[in-house]
């Protein structure tokens, strides 16, 4: 204290009071020097002197609070009689009161917002450059900056007009500026009445100065300004006039001149702009400057007793290749792996600070490079190590319930009750709907494909496979709820003419019917129990912010016919600017701000600086809005000021940085993450480096390396490290991880179990006992084919589907499987017609043919119930789609008849297991021979080895039934198997061939059959007459001496016999099985593919192979001889087959 009292003692000299002489002076020093607490001081004292005279300390919106604090601390007294702490608009304020100007209402940012719009609207089509883009979001706000920028700096209708005459009348910016001022003169225009701007408030304050009282001969001092707009110098020069004194703080260097300002790119830029700005109009109205008070003291009062920090304040950003001989202890820079964990990171180390060092949490501050990375991550990590903070940002409210409510209301109806609009609606919690009841109404929606409002009127009828007569009543009860609660919203809305006051009163009354600030004021007490206090303060402002926009749109553009779609942008535009206010800083909360809004008190002990990356710092500058670099760089040209381009916005930010950076008095510390939340790469910022080159003997550390018990541990955290140390037991673990567990042992014994029983979990076998599974799958003689195969592939998947019945949520949409289900009914249905003409299919005409082809896939569709296939040109293209798809499988199946002897005798026959999709037989003699064919959609080709293990049993089991119904319908004759085959209904796509007949082949060989066909020859010659070489329509071909080649389908008679029989056994042994109650998870893995890879239920099974006790099923893969010869001896053992 010493220092201060020798100070005023030199200076008090010059502070005689001369009556009617003011004057003006500068306090400069670095930052830490000591300047404002010096100026509270002199403050202080002068106001014990002299009570009749006002002092009044003028500071940042932000400062109010914290300065009032430290000037009572600082009183003797320890209250302010005749001091009085104001920001300008404040001030403002204040004189109005005083003089009795009343002073027109002040418009705020949503506000100009919403006329701009309006202006913008009438103008639309003079304008040249802007034309299209006003209706986009954000754009309005860009035109508001510009304006706002030029009555800031003083940029009237007279100066553009002379501006631009300097301007080409066909250069880009000669238009924008054209349109720009369009739009500011009708803005200007419509304000004159009854608004006034925040901008223009000053200027009003300017001209009432000389009438004020309690400005005459006060004294005023300016505290934690960086700079004054125009508006605000032309303000400070009246004050000047008839102000005893006018006190300022600058921060400055001892090396700078202060009163020269030469160019905006170094570091006290800022200061010396202010300075000679003020010296400029201080000159202008012949008023004394005094000698300034120079706090160039080094080392800074703040760091006399940390020369760390104290060379970093000398030498930061001044590059004079200074370094620091010594280790850093109180400067610490580290790197992290990603946003979160540097967030984590710095909690730890705010804990550990509280912990050691007993700091308070408000002696601890936090600044981001970027809030917008930053905020949620910062407040979660303190969240989880219980550190109490104040986030100095203002929230966006458009991620609040109730502002969710309003837009949802409004486009659920612009969108003409669109699902996605209606579920988002009743989804936000305001509509006295259950969670229950809205899932119920979505999967009804969902599976009958509703849309629109005029469906929710009209009575629901049609059932689904979840909605019963029961279940309809209920949903219609739904419904109409539903309906009567939107109505008389929805009856305003859908007027033809409405203006932006009907929508405004509608919505309110919607508001008032729904009792929607009851339930807000419930959600506020809920927040306010569970002391989220930040919640609790946006849920009790929230109504009232969103009715104020209302009200500002009735006012101003009340009567204004609109558009829904407009309003709705509107109101989007509104809510975009409105901000909820924060609570100011509690007592004792660490602070966490971003560079430039926020102003640290100067008493902080310890600071941390996230996210020095590059992208963050200097970050993107350059978003210059409508005014481009080069445009303002021609404003300056032409000695006109506006507000500071990119270039210059570095510097602005460097002396930021350098102001936040010196705040600390023992602690910096800075980090930086290598790869940013989505995960690209980053690099550490220019900071890091200047840094490293100050002090050549700072490390980064690297987060990822400190060691157990170097971090600050919560509970939850300590947790994760136990956890680790199970998972990863057979790396062995240390020391410092069994003193940990044995902590967590003695106080967290019940986590710890779990943790074990999670770490050495294996799984039980599950089963059903046999009378379980007889009462859950009933009495069955015969399972489907499917069932069979789904059973082998995995017995649980079996049960979910067959004993549980669980289901997918039932869609209105068209899939794959519906092409498969349609093209089958449409083969059948051809079938059936060509018997009914009794006409062999080699015999028809391509007209009768085609024209029974159309019918067909026509009356499938119809019959096929689902009028998804209508309701959509991608659908109907789907149906020209089928029928193609029709007539080329119909052609393809004729050239096989054709080549051999077989005739259809049967179509989609129905038997116990599934249905037979076709059966062909030829007689010869007293034999008769029996092919079955099964037409797919898919990729399917038969495989042996599948069907042995009981995975693909379709075919043989279908052989199997088409032999016994041929036994009965032929007695006395043989019958004998032909073949089994898969037919692909498919329409390939060939490159073109030099003629007719070898496109035909190449097709035909795209189609070839698939199978498995019994190697007698009379059966091969019945198939395929003079077959030579390969065939292009069944799977098989002749070498040269007539035997078959080794690409041949077929297999001896015998094995034939066998596979058959072999199915049989199989098909018993599955059944066995199911009724045994075997529902293990055990899917198989058979070259490649799993039981698991198309599996319905892969999501909510829970098998997973890294677990003890879930593995997959090995099946082995053998040749076909081996299969046989394993078929064969399971049938002779009379053995169970595997």
């Amino acid at each position: 204290m010493d220092r201060f009292d020798e100070m005023l003692q030199k200076n008090r000299s010059i502070i005689t009071h001369q009556k009617g002489h003011s004057m003006l002076q500068f306090i400069l020093g670095n930052s830490g020097a000591g300047k404002s607490h010096y100026l509270y001081e002199k403050i202080i004292q002068e106001s014990m002197k002299h009570p009749e005279i006002n002092y009044l300390v003028i500071v940042p919106e932000q400062f109010t609070m914290q300065t009032q604090q430290d000037l009572c601390i600082l009183h003797p007294n320890h209250g302010i009689m005749n001091i009085d702490v104001l920001s300008f608009g404040r001030m403002a304020h204040r004189i109005f009161e005083e003089v009795g100007q009343s002073r027109g209402q002040v418009l705020d940012d949503e506000g100009k917002n919403l006329i701009l719009r309006k202006i913008a609207g009438q103008y639309e089509d003079h304008l040249m450059v802007l034309k299209g883009n006003l209706k986009k979001q954000g754009y309005i706000s860009e035109v508001k900056s510009v304006i706002s920028e030029f009555t800031q700096y003083g940029v009237g209708f007279e100066e553009l007009d002379v501006l631009m005459e300097n301007l080409d009348e066909e250069s880009f910016l000669y238009y924008k500026l054209s349109d720009i001022r369009m739009i500011y003169e009708g803005f200007e225009q419509f304000l004159a009445e009854k608004y006034i701007t925040k901008e223009e408030l000053l200027d009003v304050l300017s001209q009432m100065v000389a009438k004020s009282e309690i400005l005459k001969n006060s004294v005023i001092a300016l505290d934690g300004f960086t700079g004054f707009t125009p508006v605000q110098n032309r303000l400070l020069g009246e004050l000047m006039s008839i102000c005893k004194e006018v006190l300022v703080t600058v921060e400055m260097d001892g090396r700078e001149d202060a009163f020269r300002y030469t160019h905006p790119y170094q570091l006290f830029a800022l200061s010396k702009q202010m300075v000679t700005g003020l010296v400029q109009i201080a000159g202008e109205r012949k008023i004394e400057i005094a000698d300034p008070i120079y706090l160039y003291d080094k080392p800074v009062y703040r760091f006399r007793s940390n020369p760390e920090l104290g060379f970093l304040e000398s030498e930061l950003f001044r590059y004079s290749r200074k370094q620091y001989p010594d280790e850093t202890d109180h400067l610490s820079v580290y790197a992290a792996g990603s946003p979160d964990m540097e967030a984590k990171l710095t909690a730890q180390k705010i804990r550990r600070l509280v912990r050691e060092k007993g700091y308070h949490y408000r002696d601890i501050a936090v600044i981001c490079s970027d809030m917008g990375t930053y905020a949620d991550h910062l407040e979660r990590a303190c969240t989880e190590y219980q550190i109490p903070v104040f986030m100095d940002y203002k929230k966006s409210i458009l991620l609040n319930a109730f502002v969710e409510y309003v837009r949802s209301v409004l486009s659920m109806v612009e969108q003409d009750f669109s699902y996605e609009s209606v579920f988002r609606f009743l989804r936000t919690g305001f509509t006295e709907f259950t969670r229950d009841e809205i899932d119920r109404l979505e999967n009804y929606v969902v599976a009958v494909g509703l849309r629109g409002y005029k469906k929710w009127q009209a009575v629901w009828a049609r059932k689904t496979s979840s909605a019963d007569e029961e279940e309809l009543a209920v949903l219609n009860g739904l419904r109409v709820r539903f309906v009567e609660m939107t109505e008389s919203l929805v009856f305003v809305l859908k007027q033809r003419k409405k203006t932006v006051r009907d929508i405004c009163e509608a919505v309110y009354r919607f508001f008032v019917e729904n009792q929607i600030q009851e339930k807000l004021k419930v959600m506020e007490n809920c927040f306010a129990e569970k002391k989220e206090l930040a919640l609790a303060k946006e849920y009790a402002q929230i109504y009232r912010i969103v009715l104020e926009l209302f009200d500002k749109f009735a006012e101003l553009l009340g009567d204004e016919g609109i558009s829904l779609k407009e309003y709705c942008e509107l109101l989007d535009a509104g809510l975009e600017e409105a901000k909820v206010g924060v609570i100011p800083p509690g007592m004792d909360q660490v602070v966490i701000g971003d560079v430039q809004r926020t102003r640290l008190k100067s008493n902080l002990k310890a600071l941390f600086f996230v996210g020095a990356n590059d992208t963050l710092l200097p970050g993107n500058m350059g978003q210059g809005g409508l005014l481009t670099e080069r445009d303002r760089e021609w404003f300056q040209k032409e000695k006109q000021a506006l507000s500071p381009g990119a270039k210059e916005k570095t510097y602005i930010q460097k002396f930021y940085l350098y102001m936040n950076l010196t705040k600390p008095e023992e602690f910096l510390h800075i980090s930086y993450s290598k790869v940013s939340s989505d995960g690209k790469t980053l690099r550490p910022a220019y900071l890091v480096w200047d840094l490293k080159k100050l002090f050549p003997k700072l490390v980064v550390t690297e987060e990822e390396a400190l060691l157990m018990t170097q971090r600050e541990l919560t509970p939850g955290e300590g947790l994760e490290f136990v956890i680790r140390g199970v998972r990863d037991r057979y790396l062995g673990v240390d020391e410092s991880w069994k003193e940990l567990y044995t902590w967590y042992r003695q106080n967290e014994g019940q986590k710890v179990d779990r943790i074990l029983d999670a770490g050495f979990f294996k799984k039980k076998p599950d089963a059903l006992t046999g009378e379980e599974a007889a009462e859950l799958y009933g009495e069955k003689k015969q399972f489907s084919v499917t069932r069979m195969e789904r059973f082998s592939a995995c017995a649980y998947a079996h049960f979910l589907t067959y004993g549980l019945h669980l289901s997918d949520r039932e869609r209105y949409e068209f899939e794959a499987m519906d092409l498969g289900n349609i093209a089958h009914q449409s083969m059948e249905r051809f079938a059936r017609k060509a018997q009914e003409k009794r006409m062999p299919w080699p015999k028809l005409e391509e007209v009768q043919r085609d024209a029974m082809i159309e019918e067909s896939v026509e009356e499938s569709i119809k019959d096929y119930g689902n009028t998804v296939l209508y309701s959509t040109a991608r659908n109907e293209y789907m149906i020209v789609r089928i029928k193609q798809l029709i007539r080329r499988s119909v052609w393809a199946l004729t050239r096989q008849m054709e080549k051999g002897d077989f005739e259809p005798s049967g179509y989609e026959m129905n038997f116990g297991s599934g249905k037979i999709d076709r059966i062909d037989t030829c007689e010869d003699e007293d034999m008769v021979y029996v092919k079955v064919t099964d037409y797919k959609t898919g990729m399917k080709s038969f495989d042996i080895v599948a069907l042995y293990h009981g995975l693909q049993m379709q075919l043989p089991v279908y052989l199997n039934a088409a032999l016994e119904l041929e036994e009965r319908r032929a007695p006395g004759k043989t019958v004998e198997p032909a073949g089994i085959f898969y037919y692909r209904i498919k329409d390939p796509i060939v490159d073109r061939e030099k003629d007719d007949h070898a496109l035909e082949e190449k097709i035909l060989k795209e189609l070839r059959l698939d199978g498995m066909i019994n190697a007698k020859e009379e059966v091969i010659e019945h198939l395929e007459h003079q077959l030579s070489g390969t065939s292009v329509l069944n799977p098989i071909g002749k070498n040269k001496d007539g035997s078959l080649n080794r690409y041949s389908k077929v297999l001896p008679p015998e094995a034939f016999a066998a596979m058959l029989s072999y199915t049989k056994k199989k098909e018993a042994q599955v059944k066995r099985q199911i009724y045994a109650g075997e529902v293990q998870a055990n899917p198989y893995e058979l070259n490649g593919s799993t039981g698991c890879d198309y599996c319905a239920y892969r999501d909510i099974c829970g098998f997973d192979p890294r677990l003890d006790g879930y593995a997959y099923r090995s099946l082995e893969k053998y040749s076909k001889e081996e299969v046989i010869r394993r078929m064969e001896e399971e049938i002779e053992n009379r053995e169970e087959p595997s």
